[in-house]
């Protein structure tokens, strides 16, 4: 073998293994001196809404969402989201090795738009069961006085579609049911209105001219409806295939899915999230109560005058409202997009409670 046949063996095998070299490097491994082995890096994809806000990671500006950070070192990393006019999102992000950990954040606004979205005055509101339709009551005596439903429209932004204005579907001219209790079919579709020792059976889809009696039918109507509940959230139930989870469920007097029914809130004074995908479980901060946003990935904490949001990890406190609102009443708007509250201003002209909204974009 000559000489030259073995240099030029060689260098190809130098120039190979260089280019392998740089090739691994290239892909985010790293030679670390404590471990003394060539170690893999990680990835951390950040998207929020709204989009062109600052990354920071570990309190450097890195990036701005939406954006991949690549060839970072396995470990824990503080990554902060900030744009201005919008409450700042921090956490604390595992990067491991060969991994892309994504991170999605919902930027709320720093001062929330708050406008009425009523005005002849609201009493008695409740939220259908599938949450696309809230029920009230407006006490006047007037023509406008009576059982009001507002059906919601699903991705709708802030101006109001005609099919989504709020619609009347009986009225105070015979029956006057101001002051009467609601009460929604399982199905969405109904509403039982108790006035006095009397129920009536209204559809929540039209104007009901002459308000349907059922009173000697209640007992039979109530157990056909309860009966529904129960078969439908066995169903829910049965479906959890971890059977630690399903007995939390099963044995929880307070149970709230989320929308999409990837994770539940259970628990007594403790409140904590579930997540059936990744089995993981959460504590939630107290509240007086807990309600889901429609994202399935934001809980709503009514506390003593004062609104506020979290993820459904119990991070990122945020606080949306501040001040005076009545009944503890907060429902979100099937979009996401909103929160409605009732309150009333002290002025002659809008004493009266009524809905007012408050924006989260």
């Amino acid at each position: 073998m000559s000489r030259r046949f073995i240099i030029t063996i060689v260098t190809l095998v130098v120039i190979a293994t260089a280019a392998g070299i740089a090739i691994f490097f290239a892909k985010g491994y790293t030679f670390s001196t404590t471990e003394k082995r060539i170690l893999g890096t990680g990835i951390i994809t950040v998207s929020s809404e709204p989009d062109a806000a600052s990354v920071f990671i570990d309190g450097h500006l890195t990036t701005a969402t939406d954006a991949t950070i690549s060839s970072l070192p396995p470990k824990k990393y503080a990554v902060k989201v900030v744009k201005e006019g919008f409450i700042p999102w921090e956490k604390e992000v595992e990067v491991k090795e060969g991994v892309v950990s994504e991170v999605k954040v919902t930027l709320f606004p720093a001062i929330p738009t708050i406008y009425p979205m009523t005005f002849n005055g609201v009493e008695n509101p409740l939220l259908s069961p599938d949450g696309s339709k809230l029920a009230y009551i407006v006490p006047t005596k007037t023509k406008k006085g009576g059982v009001w439903v507002w059906t919601m429209i699903r991705n709708q932004q802030i101006a109001f579609a005609r099919s989504a204005e709020p619609h009347q579907i009986t009225e105070n001219t015979v029956i006057d049911f101001s002051g009467a209790v609601l009460r929604w079919s399982p199905d969405s579709q109904q509403i039982l209105v108790t006035v006095g020792n009397t129920r009536y059976l209204l559809e929540s889809d039209k104007f009901n001219g002459e308000p349907r009696d059922i009173t000697p039918m209640l007992d039979a109507t109530i157990k056909e409806w309860e009966e529904d509940v129960v078969s439908k959230e066995s169903i829910r139930i049965l479906a959890i295939k971890d059977m630690n989870l399903r007995k939390i469920a099963s044995e929880s007097g307070f149970l709230h899915w989320s929308p999409d029914e990837t994770k539940f809130m259970a628990g007594k004074e403790d409140i904590k999230v579930y997540d059936l995908e990744e089995k993981k479980e959460f504590s939630l901060p107290p509240a007086l109560s807990h309600i889901w946003l429609p994202d399935s990935r934001h809980i709503i904490l009514v506390e003593k005058d004062r609104i506020s949001l979290v993820e459904f990890d119990g991070s990122n406190k945020a606080v949306i409202f501040a001040g005076n609102f009545l009944d503890n009443f907060v429902f979100p708007w099937p979009d996401s997009s909103r929160l409605v509250i009732i309150s009333s201003s002290p002025t002659p002209t809008a004493s009266e409670p009524n809905f007012y909204g408050i924006n989260l974009r």
